[in-house]
This record gives structure tokens, C-alpha cells and sequence, in this order.
């Protein structure tokens, strides 16, 4: 049983049972979480769906030609906030929902008897094979995504190569909005390909390469510095903020967590820290799971913070995260077939324990501490290590954050409705 492989204090019990695993399955099982006291029945987990439960649509769109999403809600609130024009939106939205007119949707319509990619002509032309897989498109990605990436970059099915994309906020080279700059890629990719196949228009991989990167990187620097000279509406929207780390109120103490996945297969780990109203280090931790996606090891930053933050007897605590997901997941209910079920109801078992603890985003600009610690978590072997004292790297970090050192960002801005 599960349960006899398990100890409540310290985890799995690997040395019972990985000498007869492959080590990729032992890193696999490392980041699960068993929660002894849930009381849950085993149950199927229908995993084409994003709560886990099976629906007969969710099946007829996976075997359809014309495949729907069912990605969650966030994902799609995340659409609409990019850092991009508006037709980029609408074109994320719909390479999304499966709509692209590619050749194979055109001959699913009867619109062409052909189903082929125009660059791969054995191959069908589906969203996922010219946006990602297509000989052109490949040629692009692979000398955008760091070479540690590859592997999983080229493995995601496609909703999932498209949630994380879009979830991620850093990817290698790329800091602060990849999101933005992967949506901007994939659409000047789209964009060469209708303007090759209509237009005859034909670039070399190398020459491809170039014409999306400076595009890419055109739009950016336009959007920093505040010249858009398309969709007018987000010029109001927007404006730049300087973001740093404040100190919680006297009485308080605040704990900033974060988490990442990297590396191929993808390490999950998470840090966090712990300061008073002087910015006083009072704990903090390095965790390194196993392979995990970024999500997951968010959330687990957010778990051991919480039990870090109780064991030192804090009773009134703000919790950071740059996770907006991260939160949003723990605040809205989950069915006990969601993926992260069992770490979102430790999260919320420990927040209903006699203490007052607020949950807030932060942007990563006021997360360096974390963000950090996070990072550093991979020097160590698999396992969570609390730090009574900071390490020395990160004090000059802590020194910037009491000084109350500030990054510009341009953030969402605010309308008195929404308050």
C-alpha cells in the first residue's frame, strides 16, 4: 500500500522501493504528496479534462479533427493581458481553441483535398506541428529555447506546451515576460507562413530566425518604452510602477515564497524566507523535488512556507507569491480529481489553523529573495532544508529590499471599478 511507503514527518521511504524503479520514475514519485489524513477513495483521473473529471465533450474533442480546448479559466484571462497587440491576442486565442486554418482543419472543411504542411510535405498540417514541430518553425525555437530545454520544450502535447508557455513569466535568456515574447514568436511564425503560401514569400531557417526575433523584440521595446502604435486601448490600461519588497506592519511577519522547474527533465524546486517588520530574517528554506512542472512547485513553496512560518510561532502572516495562479488555485475550489488536489487541501487545512494569514501576488521584482532561494535550492541534494541564517549571496538582496530598492514594470492599472 502507498501508505507503507509513506512516513508523515520525513516522506516517501525510497530506500524500500528504488532499487526497483528506474531512476526517472524515482524522480517522478519524489514530488508527490500523500496526505494520510484526507480519507479519499482511489478514483480514475480523466486527464484530458482541467479538473480531472471525464465528459463525454472533452472526448469527442480529443479525437476530433477540429480539437477544442479545455484549458481552465486562467489560462484565458492570461490571453487577454499579454503584453501584445491585439490581433496577437486574438490569434493566441484562437491557435488555443484549435481554430487555425491549418491545412488539415482546410481539408477537414472539404476546402482542400491536400492535409499537408507546406514545409514538411509528409507531414499533416496540424497547429501544434506548424507553430512548433514544422522543419522552419523547429529551426526557430531551437535557437531561442536554451539547449537544456529542448527536451521538454519538443515533448508537451499541445495545450499543455501552450498553458506553460503562457503561464511562465521567465524562460532562459527571456526574464520578466515570456509569455509575451512566446505569443509574439508564434505569431510571426503564422504570419510567414500564410505570407509564404499566399504570397510566395520564402526565407531561409536562418533568415526566419531573424525576421521573428527583431520583430519580437521591436514590439517589446516599443511596449517599455511606452510607444504602441497599435491597440490604444492599452496605452491607458498600462503604466510603469517601480516594484519592490515592503515590510509587513509591526507584529506581522512576512513570508515571500517561489518556485521553479528547470532543466530537462524538469527539476522542480522552491525557497522562501521569512522576515519581520525590520526585515529581520527569521527563517527560510531551500526545497528540491523531483521533475515537476512549474505550478506544482509553486505550490509547494507556498506549502512549506506555511509550515515554516507556523513552526516559528508567527500568528499573523502575509504570504507572497508571484504565482497568481499559485493563488488563485488555492482560493477557488478544486474537485478532489484536480491534479494538484492533494497539496491545495494541505495549503488549505493549514491556513484554517488559528492564525490570520493573508495570501498576495508580488511581482518578481519584489520576490528576489525567493526567487533566489528558489534557484539555489537546485545546489543541494533532493530534499528541504530550512536556513536558520541567510545564506551570504543573498544579503546583499535583503540589504536592497530594506533599503526599499525598486525595478520599473509596466503593471495593469488599476480603474476605480475594479477597487
Amino acid at each position: 500500500m502507498v501508505a507503507d511507503l509513506w512516513d508523515p514527518d520525513n516522506g516517501w521511504k525510497l530506500n524500500e522501493f528504488q532499487d526497483s524503479l528506474p531512476q526517472h520514475m524515482i524522480d517522478n514519485i519524489r514530488s508527490v504528496l500523500v496526505d494520510p489524513m484526507a480519507g479519499e477513495d482511489d478514483q480514475s483521473i480523466w486527464n484530458l479534462s482541467s479538473n480531472g473529471l471525464f465528459t463525454a465533450s472533452s472526448a469527442f474533442k480529443a479525437i476530433s479533427p477540429q480539437h477544442q480546448s479545455s484549458l481552465p479559466p486562467s489560462f484565458w484571462q492570461r490571453i487577454w493581458k499579454l503584453h501584445v497587440p491585439e490581433r496577437v491576442r486574438v490569434f493566441m486565442w484562437m491557435a488555443s481553441k484549435g481554430r487555425l486554418t491549418t491545412n488539415s482543419i482546410r481539408k477537414y472543411r472539404h476546402i482542400t483535398q491536400d492535409d499537408k504542411c507546406p514545409e514538411c510535405p509528409d507531414v499533416s498540417e496540424s497547429n501544434l506541428h506548424y507553430l512548433r514541430d514544422c522543419v522552419l518553425a523547429k529551426a526557430v525555437w531551437l535557437k531561442i529555447i536554451p539547449a537544456q530545454e529542448h527536451s521538454h520544450f519538443f515533448s508537451l502535447g499541445y495545450e499543455n506546451w501552450l498553458q506553460e508557455n503562457i503561464s511562465n513569466e521567465d524562460h532562459g535568456d527571456w526574464t520578466g515576460d515570456w509569455a509575451s515574447y512566446f505569443s509574439l514568436i508564434t505569431w510571426y511564425l503564422w504570419k510567414y507562413r500564410n505570407d509564404s503560401v499566399f504570397k510566395g514569400k520564402k526565407l531561409s531557417p536562418s533568415s526566419l530566425h531573424n525576421y521573428v526575433m527583431a520583430k519580437a523584440r521591436e514590439w517589446s521595446k516599443a511596449w517599455s518604452e511606452g510607444r504602441l502604435d497599435a491597440n490604444a486601448h492599452d496605452q491607458h490600461a498600462r503604466t510603469e510602477a517601480l516594484i519592490s519588497w515592503k515590510a509587513p506592519a509591526a507584529g506581522w511577519g512576512k513570508m515571500n515564497t517561489d518556485g521553479a522547474a528547470q532543466g530537462s527533465p524538469r527539476i522542480a524546486s522552491a525557497g522562501g524566507a521569512l522576515r519581520d517588520s525590520q526585515g529581520t530574517w527569521l527563517g527560510g528554506f531551500c526545497s528540491k523535488m523531483g521533475n515537476g512542472t512549474a505550478i506544482m512547485a509553486e505550490l509547494w513553496g507556498i506549502l512549506q512556507g506555511l509550515q515554516l512560518a507556523w513552526k516559528k510561532g508567527i500568528r499573523f502572516l502575509i504570504l507572497e507569491s508571484d504565482s497568481q495562479l499559485a493563488l488563485d488555485l488555492i482560493k477557488n475550489r478544486t474537485d478532489a480529481a484536480h491534479l494538484h488536489a492533494t497539496i491545495l487541501g494541505l495549503i488549505r487545512r493549514l491556513l484554517a489553523q488559528g492564525w490570520v494569514v493573508q495570501l498576495a501576488h508580488t511581482y518578481r521584482e519584489g520576490n528576489r529573495v525567493a526567487d533566489w532561494l528558489s534557484k539555489h535550492s537546485l545546489v543541494y541534494p533532493f530534499g528541504t532544508y530550512e536556513l536558520d541564517e541567510p545564506p551570504g549571496d543573498l544579503k546583499k538582496i535583503m540589504q536592497e529590499d530594506l533599503l526599499g530598492v525598486s525595478f520599473p514594470r509596466q503593471v495593469l492599472q488599476r480603474s476605480s471599478s475594479d477597487n
